[in-house]
């Protein structure tokens, strides 16, 4: 073989293994995110869309949405990775995304914010954008 078809093979390799890893076992729950470096982790170990719901124990709304996201966490857990940030104990990154009321869902890509909900979704809706946001993650 030529040194060009070694190195042709070799960069076929490196983009495989870096598939491979970017394919690990996707969450079976909805994670509790508890600092910033663990959020920048969850970002960084993923390349699917992440799905944030900002929220806190004294917000109604956050309480009624809460088991609406935990159900199509159920349904969508091969597709997406869904989070719980609880804003009074991670206030850094609600601001890093300037989020100002609750509850707000980002769903984040990559580091990039595709798409901002501030309220609390029902179950039609919230489905409906996961079936449109589905795609986005090829």
């Amino acid at each position: 073989m030529s040194d060009k078809s070694d190195h042709e093979l070799e960069k076929i390799r490196l983009k495989k293994a870096e598939m491979l890893m970017k394919l690990q076992a996707m969450p079976d729950h909805v994670i509790k995110i508890h600092s910033t470096e663990e959020y920048d982790k969850l970002l960084k170990d993923y390349d699917k869309i992440i799905i944030i719901d900002f929220w806190a124990t004294w917000c109604a709304p956050c309480m009624a949405f809460a088991p609406i996201f935990e159900k199509l966490q159920q349904e969508y857990k091969k597709e997406f990775i869904f989070v719980k940030l609880n804003v009074d104990e991670n206030p850094s990154i609600a601001q890093r995304y300037m989020v100002t009321g609750i509850p707000t869902t980002l769903f984040v890509r990559k580091g990039q914010v595709i798409n901002k909900v501030v309220g609390a979704m029902n179950y039609d809706n919230m489905k409906s954008l996961l079936e449109k946001l589905k795609d986005y993650n090829h």
